[in-house]
């Protein structure tokens, strides 16, 4: 890996961070998830999974170390691993991107509730169940997110990338 690309993959877990911190705040608006999707499908597999885990592993530096902040060392890397492999296919049909994007929006409400495990399983059931009313509106308002932007982004992306 050249130390170009050390540098941007530590530009893109930046990009990532700043997404997911700047709109943090509003209510099922979570925009870390089409960001490492528009990522994932604009540069190589090993670039984005790298700044993906940069971005968590940032993430937690700043918001200390827990087992929610764990997940996302998981989750988001896995997720950029899983689009970088099948991006091809993705481009092809332009409904797949938009579905998949709401759908990995939704399984992050879902799989952020898993530590819950570490307390009971009767907890994680109920944690499950009533973040459904979160997770739902979440994954279809990345869903629209993508619709709307999703393609635009990639492509501006990728323009910067033959820049670079």
């Amino acid at each position: 890996m050249t130390t170009r690309d050390m540098v941007l993959c530590a530009i893109l877990g930046a990009i990532q961070f700043v997404a997911f911190t700047s709109l943090s705040f509003v209510m099922y608006l979570e925009v870390i998830t089409l960001c490492t999707f528009v990522i994932a499908m604009s540069f190589s597999t090993k670039q984005a999974v790298i700044g993906s885990l940069i971005f968590t592993v940032v993430n937690m530096f700043i918001k200390g170390v827990n087992p929610w902040n764990a997940m996302y060392v998981l989750v988001y890397p896995s997720y950029s691993l899983i689009i970088g492999l099948t991006k091809e296919r993705l481009a092809k049909i332009k409904i797949y991107p938009i579905l998949l994007c709401g759908f990995f929006s939704f399984l992050t409400g879902q799989i952020l509730q898993l530590p819950f495990l570490l307390f009971s399983k009767q907890v994680t059931v109920l944690y499950l169940i009533l973040g459904l009313q979160v997770s739902i509106p979440q994954g279809i308002i990345s869903g629209v997110e993508y619709a709307l932007i999703g393609n635009k982004l990639v492509g501006f992306l990728e323009k910067l990338k033959r820049r670079y």
